[in-house]
């Protein structure tokens, strides 16, 4: 695995010039406008994350899965160490995040309440996760171009139950607002373990599903 790692970082590598200049972007645009600094930061945790799936495509280019296969990873180590490499770099994405919020935009990464950078920074490093859990086996199973429209349809799917889900509240005469406030009121230690455990869950079913897609697939 600590090949297949030093590989596809070597990879993203060759392209670091585009992640740093996104993150000079979303420096700018959070000293612009103070608005926006919460997204800027959290932006950068699902650009990190989303950078993994994208090795996919270059270990499928010239039939180069038919080469990995015939090295000493087998197709599970090969699925997990793509789920591994996803998580680090969502971590980096949080770290590289938290750093720029603290030294640029003078951001105590531990305030507490409703905006704190740590509860936000968590909340997009699952929604990054939900993300990877649908993305990955897609590529595995229908290429790169099936799976841009596959996650084209599941970010509208998402935006669907949203606001499916706001209009069944408010049917009920449940007001969105006051739900999101009460929301607010949850300690923020309970929201991160909560969404770690999530996120957990949905990864590990995302990689058993990548495994058996795997174990099918003929290169």
């Amino acid at each position: 695995m600590k090949g297949l790692l030093k590989k596809d970082l070597a990879l993203l590598a060759n392209i670091g010039k585009i992640y740093v200049g996104v993150s000079l972007f979303c420096m700018v645009l959070g000293l612009v406008n103070e608005d926006m600094r919460d997204f800027s930061l959290s932006f950068l945790v699902i650009m990190f994350s989303l950078a993994a799936p994208s090795t996919l495509s270059y270990d499928e280019f010239d039939n180069g899965m038919s080469w990995l296969m015939t090295l000493s990873a087998d197709r599970s180590v090969y699925a997990k160490e793509k789920y591994l490499l996803s998580i680090l770099l969502g971590l980096a994405g949080a770290v590289v995040a938290v750093i720029l919020g603290a030294l640029v935009f003078r951001i105590n990464p531990f305030q507490g309440g409703s905006d704190s950078q740590i509860a936000i920074l968590v909340a997009f490093f699952f929604t990054s996760g939900l993300m990877l859990a649908v993305m990955i086996p897609a590529k595995l199973k229908f290429g790169p171009e099936k799976s841009r429209i596959i996650a084209m349809g599941m970010v509208i799917a998402v935006w669907i139950v949203f606001f499916a889900g706001k209009h069944m509240l408010e049917s009920f005469g449940v007001s969105f607002s006051g739900a999101m406030e009460s929301l607010e009121k949850v300690p923020n230690g309970a929201v991160v373990l909560t969404l770690f455990i999530f996120y957990g869950i949905c990864m590990s079913a995302s990689y058993f599903c990548s495994v058996r897609i795997l174990e099918k697939k003929e290169f």
